[in-house]
């Protein structure tokens, strides 16, 4: 027989084990799980006809936002590194292959003139400097500065895309800054004079950040457009047009 002091201790121990058991076996709902993140840098530039953009770059792919009047969105990524530009506010994209894309970028070579991607040699004096701490590459010669970081561990990819976009020198690295002289000409005698300098991109903040790799992905529920350009107009861009004819026929 167990007597009434034995009971009692059963009792409270039984009560002990059922309580670590109820704690052990609890829904874990309530935990705060942290979404994985990737290594990335943003970088924030300005192109002379494009405006401004946050471009964000990770080892193997690549998101470019505008944030002027264009407002549309990059993305790129292994393995296939298809080029999407998508608008959230129409809710339409367009999706090519890369080799397509480093053809005919985001706008035509008569809208924005294509410069070399490379440039090197004798007439180019290297240096090096400092922007946010980040190391960059600069040649300057009599008639242009281009600035840029060199690619490291980051995916070709990513410079193709860039150079496609900005259509700037690259020298194979991440794009910086680059500006060059306007000839100008004398409208009589057509002789050359020497020309002011004009930056066609410039980057004023470089940070690292980790982020969601769900950022180089394409938003679901979008509808597909007859072609890039098409969407980096954007229906807003294709009013004002129509109203300005209309205007102009009237």
């Amino acid at each position: 027989m167990i007597s009434p002091g034995n009971s009692k201790h059963l009792k409270q121990t039984l009560s002990t084990m059922l309580a670590v058991c109820l704690f052990q076996f609890a829904p874990t709902s309530a935990k705060t799980v942290s979404a994985p993140t990737i290594p990335a840098i943003k970088l924030s530039q300005i192109h002379f006809f494009m405006g401004k953009s946050e471009v964000t770059i990770a080892k193997d792919a690549i998101r470019i936002e505008n944030t002027s009047k264009l407002r549309y969105i990059l993305v790129a990524k292994a393995p296939d590194w298809k080029v999407t530009v998508y608008r959230p506010d129409d809710k339409t994209y367009f999706t090519q292959g890369i080799e397509i894309f480093r053809d005919t970028g985001l706008m035509s070579d008569l809208l924005i003139g294509r410069k070399d991607r490379v440039m090197r040699g004798k007439i180019y004096r290297h240096s090096k400097m400092k922007l946010d701490n980040f190391d960059i590459e600069r040649l300057t010669s009599a008639w242009c500065t281009i600035k840029y970081m060199e690619r490291g561990d980051i995916a070709e990819q990513v410079e193709w895309i860039l150079y496609a976009a900005y259509k700037q020198p690259t020298n194979g690295g991440i794009p910086i800054f680059f500006d060059s002289a306007k000839i100008s000409a004398d409208f009589v005698t057509g002789m050359k004079g020497g020309g002011r300098h004009e930056t066609t991109l410039d980057t004023t903040k470089i940070t690292k950040v980790s982020v969601s790799p769900s950022i180089f992905t394409v938003p679901t529920g979008l509808k597909k457009a007859q072609s890039i350009r098409d969407v980096v107009a954007g229906s807003a861009a294709k009013r004002e047009v129509e109203e300005s004819d209309a205007l102009f026929f009237k």
